[in-house]
């Protein structure tokens, strides 16, 4: 049988998807929602691979037992294939906004179609509109079986091109890697389409997979859990090289923040509080940014924003930018807190040579004198 030729791809597959599934899950992080999608899809995908074979393992075997086998995992498989696409929906639209009352209303859509192609699934047993197993138990494909294919071709499209409308609002180190997931998925799918008995479906949803964990994912280790801004270790790393390739007539910009009154957010409200205000800090920065800008986690209540910006002008546009944001949010939010920034920031010079721990405590006392001017005021 032709499928068994092929079935050790799916098998290799299953195997590559037990060590990303072990690495992701042990990870604290897997309470995040980005996270918790991308281990719901590699779930969807090892499932699919289990029914798919087991569907093959009974077909065309005599005897009723293994007839209704062979129907019901094939029932099972057409009507958990839509699952795995829509997952990738959601996780694009989550990567694009970040908001997961969005998400919820995306899914609840979705399980709709997701419930419709069950039932005709379903009806398919009696009517072989999506397939049939004749009196030899051997499966067929049925004469609507391109409406179900066309429907999951249809969520991979989609979110191709939603990725591609909403690319400004993508972080460039992640944009190009939510298009790319499109490629593996849809070869794979068209060859086991086009050449019947062939299972090249579940490698290529394997490959894409594979894109996500090592360029979305795996970047966790250099990202701050919390945020999604790079950590302290990886800033450290980002600012050294920016020192080192400086000249006269090249340099960057440093902005150092301190969220103002965290420690009363805190006690007032509750860490979960608090850290619904790290998030608001963090979605203002990247609003009032580039996408190019580097954004980073310094401290508890601490970040660093990195700037490929040698004018002052453009500096301070820039810290006006941020300014007017906190501003605009504090009159729309309905956050029980208010949010408020101490900044300090500053040109790197070239010619002062001055290492990455002599820079900072210059923006460190530049934003101390921020918060004093701040804390004058206020009293």
């Amino acid at each position: 049988m032709v499928t068994l030729k092929t079935m050790d791809s799916s098998l290799i597959s299953f195997i590559i998807l037990i060590f990303i599934y072990a690495n992701v899950y042990n990870r604290s992080e897997k309470i995040f929602m980005h996270n918790k999608l991308f281990i719901y899809m590699i779930q969807a995908n090892m499932v699919l691979i289990i029914v798919d074979i087991l569907a093959w393992v009974f077909n065309g075997l005599p005897g009723t037992l293994n007839l209704i086998s062979n129907a019901g995992f094939n029932l099972l498989l057409y009507i958990l294939v839509p699952v795995a696409p829509s997952l990738w929906v959601i996780y694009a639209h989550f990567h694009i906004f970040r908001d997961e009352k969005r998400i919820k209303k995306v899914t609840r859509v979705l399980m709709v179609f997701i419930a419709v192609n069950a039932v005709i699934a379903v009806m398919s047993l009696s009517t072989g509109w999506f397939f049939s197993v004749d009196a030899q138990n051997i499966y067929h494909r049925g004469e609507y079986f391109w409406v179900h294919v066309g429907y999951c071709y249809l969520l991979l499209v989609y979110s191709f091109f939603y990725v591609l409308i909403n690319r400004r609002l993508i972080e460039k180190r992640y944009y190009y890697s939510l298009l790319l997931y499109f490629i593996p998925q849809t070869i794979g799918s068209s060859i086991q389409m086009l050449f019947y008995g062939v299972t090249y479906n579940w490698t290529g949803m394997m490959l894409s997979l594979l894109i996500i964990y090592f360029n979305i994912q795996h970047r966790g280790l250099n990202t701050d859990y919390l945020t999604g801004v790079y950590n302290r270790r990886q800033m450290d790393g980002y600012i050294n090289g920016k020192i080192r390739n400086s000249s006269d007539g090249k340099s960057f910009s440093a902005i150092l923040i301190d969220l103002n009154d965290f420690k009363s957010i805190n006690d007032k409200f509750g860490h979960e509080t608090g850290d619904e205000a790290l998030k608001d800090a963090v979605s203002i920065l990247r609003k009032s940014l580039r996408l190019n800008d580097f954004i980073a986690r310094f401290g508890g209540d601490e970040f660093v924003v990195i700037m490929d910006i040698n004018n002052r002008e453009m500096l301070e546009q820039a810290v006006k930018r941020i300014t007017n944001n906190i501003e605009e949010f504090n009159k729309s939010s309905l956050k029980p807190y208010k949010i408020s920034f101490s900044m300090g920031f500053d040109i790197y010079d070239y010619n002062s040579q001055l290492k990455l721990d002599d820079f900072f405590n210059h923006i460190d006392i530049l934003m101390y004198n921020n918060k004093k001017s701040r804390d004058s005021l206020l009293t």
